[in-house]
């Protein structure tokens, strides 16, 4: 829990456990100083003021050093209670036993504790022995072993009680942290993801509309009327400014990535679908490659990723045939909703081998990233006859 939000009593407690050396000691001072005052008001000797300053003086470390402390207070203890205890009996600093004690089960090691645990146990032999100093009947020394006894056993179990909090303690706060850095490396993830997708639709537009630049462009250089040049013209820059639309929704994305959440494919604006691959088709006719398409869709529509997919799978293949597969290449397009795939074949006659060795690039691998997100393939080889095959199969749910 945040300071911030704690009550005034855990930032107490908080801000004394950061300086536990000072308040232990503090304590220690504390205990010794009413020990001296009544050390004076008994007129107590010298031996009685030494053993209270031997006692409480290890507590000064007692969260520090706890096994270092419960060592002290036992030795002193047993010095105690086997030179003076049988004449003085207890002392006012015999106080320091239980606090020792807890200390070393809540801060101490494993070792400490059971030490602890022990030290309580022959101080309550010890005090049972030789107290009351008066002669008196043994249930009278059993009552005094069992209350120091009682007295060292609560301030044990109270520190193992403590240490296992502690413990849980930490426990979350570790599990807190792996959390968070789990989110932070879903997040970066996430936006390497992003940037994935960008980069793919980026490569798809750009790559697609400057082939068909390029062949109209060609076109209209070796046309031998005006007319045909003025209608290369015409579709190139009819390509020109579809490519810029597209690329700038593209690239909005990085600017209003809350308002494309929900959306397919993480885009805001409406995307491409198969139902926009008639219009594709007359765009690649119009610049000069013969191509057939063949739609069989779903009645209710696919579902918006990946119609996507599928339209950039056949804009990307239909690229590749423009660029590679010769100017006197015609293409067939495919799109079959089966009962199991979605089938996308975009076949050509052109240069097929050539054409196929060229799928290496980053085309292809778009091409891998979409279908593979749907559990599909992607294959692109030669035909037998000549020309090349670009296949893609997305498993479908019905």
């Amino acid at each position: 829990m945040a300071l911030v939000d704690a009550t005034p009593g855990e930032r107490l407690v908080a801000w004394l456990r950061a300086r536990a050396l000072a308040v232990d000691c503090a304590m220690a001072i504390g205990l010794a100083a009413a020990c001296a005052v009544v050390g004076l008001m008994t007129r107590a000797g010298a031996g009685y003021l030494t053993l209270s300053l031997l006692l409480l003086a290890p507590l000064a470390v007692r969260r520090v050093r706890p096994e270092l402390c419960l060592v002290a207070v036992a030795a002193v203890t047993l010095v105690q209670w086997l030179t003076v205890g049988g004449s003085s009996g207890a002392l006012p600093a015999d106080v320091a036993v239980p606090i020792a004690v807890h200390a070393a089960a809540a801060y101490g090691r494993v070792w400490a504790g059971r030490a602890g645990l022990a030290v309580v146990l022959v101080e309550a032999v010890l005090a049972g022995v030789m107290l009351p100093l008066l002669p008196s009947p043994a249930w009278a020394h059993l009552l005094v072993g069992a209350f120091f006894a009682s007295s060292g056993l609560a301030a044990w179990a109270i520190g193992s009680l403590q240490r296992v909090r502690r413990r849980q303690v930490d426990a979350l706060a570790e599990q807190a942290r792996l959390l968070e850095i789990e989110r932070d490396q879903q997040a970066r993830l996430a936006v390497l993801g992003e940037r994935t997708r960008i980069a793919r639709e980026i490569h798809d537009v750009v790559g697609h509309s400057l082939a068909v630049v390029i062949a109209q462009a060609d076109g209209g250089r070796y046309a031998a009327t005006a007319e045909a040049a003025a209608a290369a013209l015409v579709a190139i820059g009819e390509h020109a400014r579809r490519a810029l639309s597209e690329t700038r929704r593209a690239l909005g994305v990085l600017r209003d990535g809350d308002e494309s959440a929900g959306r397919p494919d993480g885009f805001a604006a409406h995307q491409a679908g198969v139902d926009d691959l008639p219009g594709l088709v007359e765009r690649i006719r119009a610049g000069g490659l013969a191509v057939r398409l063949t739609l069989d869709l779903p009645p209710a529509g696919m579902e918006p990723g990946l119609s996507l997919a599928a339209y950039r799978i056949v804009q990307e293949g239909l690229t590749n045939v423009m660029k590679h597969a010769g100017s006197d290449a015609c293409a067939e397009v495919a799109v079959r909703w089966g009962r199991r795939l979605l089938e996308i074949d975009v076949l050509d006659n052109g240069r097929g081998p050539a054409f196929a060795s060229s799928g290496a690039g980053y085309g292809l691998a778009g091409m891998r990233e979409r279908v593979g997100a749907y559990g599909g393939t992607v294959t692109l080889a030669a035909r037998p006859g000549g020309g090349a095959a670009l296949r893609a199969r997305i498993p479908v749910l019905r």
